[in-house]
C-alpha cells in the first residue's frame, strides 16, 4: 500500500472505480398535477400548432408582399421575395408543428 491509497486526511483509502448511484424513487403525483401536466401540453400543442400553420401561409400571402415595416430596407425585402426564402420559413413552420405533435406523443403519465 502506497501513501497514495489514502485520503489525505489519513482516513479511508479512496475509491478507485465508479461510483453507482441509485436515483431516488419517484413521488406519485396528485390528480392535480396531473391535470395540469395534461393541460400545459395541450397548450404547448396548440401554441406550436397556431405558430407553425402562421409561418407556413404567412410568405405566400399578400401581407408578406406588402409588408410596410420593410419600406425602408428594400434589400431586405428582395431577399424576403425569393422562393427559397418562402420556403424556407415555410418549412420552420412545419417543423414547429412537428415539434408539438412529438411532444405529445411522447408525453406519458406516470405509473402508479
Amino acid at each position: 500500500m502506497s501513501s497514495f491509497d489514502q485520503d489525505p486526511a489519513g482516513g479511508e483509502p479512496v475509491q478507485n472505480g465508479p461510483i453507482l448511484l441509485v436515483p431516488p424513487p419517484r413521488r406519485k403525483l396528485s390528480k392535480l398535477e396531473i391535470w395540469r401536466n395534461r393541460i400545459f401540453l395541450l397548450e404547448v400543442l396548440f401554441v406550436c400548432c397556431f405558430i407553425g400553420i402562421i409561418l407556413i401561409i404567412a410568405p405566400w400571402t399578400g401581407y408578406w408582399t406588402n409588408n410596410s415595416l420593410l419600406t425602408g430596407f428594400p434589400r431586405l425585402k428582395e431577399f424576403l421575395m425569393y422562393d427559397f426564402v418562402r420556403g424556407l420559413i415555410s418549412g420552420l413552420g412545419l417543423t414547429d408543428i412537428w415539434l408539438g405533435v412529438s411532444e405529445v406523443v411522447r408525453y406519458r403519465e406516470p405509473a402508479g
